[in-house]
């Protein structure tokens, strides 16, 4: 049911450079798959498959494997086989509690510290938003949203806590993915950006990480539609 014949496990822009760290690319090609539903909760992962697509040993798959089943995005069974973890609603609020605690936080910060630089990429990022609206391109929406967060967490504090911030939702970016063909407009998804970005402009502290926190927990209001249409992703 999970898997199509017609295309191979990975995405065919999966590409290994041999001078680099093997497991670190194999588990970066696999997390991208998983959280871009590429690769759908509950499909098998054949580790034979990913090393001939990829052309590289076993070694470097079994470690990254490890990894991911770490982080709850793959299951390794002795007898059933390697799989992609379904999705739990627990780990989805975990994951949103760390994400809304830290960016917060963030913003609060950027408020404290507004400058020019900040404000001119950040209306960069919404124009580009905004054009993404006109041409119907959500999943370059998807990918701004990211860089908008990832601009204002990384103002002032190193790329560290944005890998924080990233490793804590990856359960929560699997329904954000998944909730991209919704009723729920691309429009409201830069409206809510450009709250965020007029209420730092205004040095409104407690306005703007209202504004966050709405925008965060959005996808909330969508979680019972995707129960109910791909409940086969979600574990009971």
């Amino acid at each position: 049911m999970y898997y199509i014949s017609n295309r191979p496990l990975l995405p065919e822009s999966s590409v290994i450079d041999r001078k680099q760290n093997l497991v670190r690319q194999v588990y970066q090609i696999l997390y991208e798959s998983i959280i871009s539903l590429w690769l759908k909760p509950g499909q098998p992962l054949r580790e034979k498959e990913i090393c001939e697509q990829l052309q590289i040993s076993r070694t470097p798959v079994r470690e990254a494997f490890l990894k991911l089943a770490d982080e709850k995005l793959i299951v390794i069974l002795d007898r059933s086989g390697t799989y992609v973890s379904r999705i739990k609603i627990e780990d989805v609020l975990e994951s949103q509690f760390i994400r809304e605690s830290m960016e917060t936080a963030t913003v609060r910060y950027a408020v404290r510290n507004w400058d020019t630089d900040l404000s001119e990429k950040l209306s960069l990022l919404l124009e580009q938003q905004k054009q993404c609206v006109k041409d119907d391109n959500r999943l370059r929406l998807h990918e701004l949203d990211e860089m908008f967060h990832k601009t204002i967490v990384e103002f002032r504090f190193s790329s560290r806590i944005w890998k924080i911030i990233n490793n804590a939702k990856a359960q929560m970016d699997r329904v954000r993915i998944l909730a991209i063909p919704l009723p729920r407009t691309a429009a409201e998804i830069v409206e809510e950006h450009s709250r965020i970005y007029e209420a730092l402009c205004s040095g409104n502290e407690t306005q703007a990480v209202d504004a966050m926190s709405l925008h965060l927990n959005t996808v909330f209001t969508s979680l019972e539609q995707l129960l109910e249409k791909h409940h086969e992703y979600f574990e009971e």
